[in-house]
């Protein structure tokens, strides 16, 4: 099920975290365009959160591209490019981003400067995913 060239495995996880970032990006965008006035600070704060993340992500690129790139078998599913652990983590953040849109009291200007800093830092992650998998190519 689902699987794939294990060469392309890089790549398509490079996409998808793009592809998320962008769209968390695009909704902390849509929360800044909410809010009545923005405090210059506010995007020190983005700033702060993205890089946080960065070197959050900086691991996580390095470990599952580890694993991805020692897999090698020709074809491999998908989801074996994360532990179960990873996984785990992942559904935790979604649920906590869900939540954290759903509860009354955080204010829009949370969502937007949070949400400005996590995006970027997510889709910086799958840039460096694809540059992996470009460098990969050339072995």
């Amino acid at each position: 099920m689902f699987r794939i060239p294990t060469r392309y495995l890089l790549l398509v996880n490079g996409l998808l975290w793009m592809a998320v970032g962008v769209k968390i990006l695009l909704t902390g965008v849509d929360y800044y365009g909410r809010l009545e006035s923005i405090p210059w600070w506010y995007f020190l704060l983005s700033a702060v959160v993205f890089a946080g993340f960065w070197f959050m992500f900086t691991g996580v690129v390095r470990k599952y591209s580890a694993r991805i790139m020692s897999m090698t078998e020709p074809k491999t599913s998908i989801f074996k490019t994360f532990s179960i652990k990873g996984y785990i983590i992942i559904a935790f953040m979604i649920t906590l981003g869900i939540v954290l849109k759903r509860i009354p009291q955080v204010p829009d200007s949370f969502i937007a400067w949070f949400y400005c800093g996590l995006g970027p830092g997510l889709l910086s992650a799958g840039v460096r995913f694809i540059v992996r998998w470009w460098k990969a190519l050339g072995r």
